[in-house]
């Protein structure tokens, strides 16, 4: 079947988050990265959904159920002081 399933969307976006930090412009070396910067992976997954216009995607339609799908990769700046970040940090399970 064409048609991917939700897990299949799941893994294209970890794959892309996991590749993200070597496509970088930067000689391989051995240094800690401070910039305190990470992937984060949103993943929108319309099918079927027509309470609202998908305004996520802004390039040329593919007329297809891809038009209703769209995996966003972004590299942040966490910030400690934050409150979306001290609340994220509280629900990680650091067992």
């Amino acid at each position: 079947s064409l048609n991917p399933s939700r897990r299949a969307v799941v893994q294209a976006g970890a794959a892309g988050a996991a590749a993200a930090p070597f496509l970088q412009k930067a000689p391989a070396g051995a240094s800690m990265d401070k910039s305190a910067r990470a992937p984060v992976i949103t993943i929108f997954d319309h099918r079927g959904c027509a309470e609202h216009q998908n305004k996520e995607y802004t390039g040329a339609p593919s007329n297809d159920y891809n038009d209703e799908m769209l995996v966003k990769v972004q590299s942040v700046t966490l910030k400690r002081d934050d409150p979306k970040f001290l609340d994220m940090a509280k629900r990680v399970d650091m067992e």
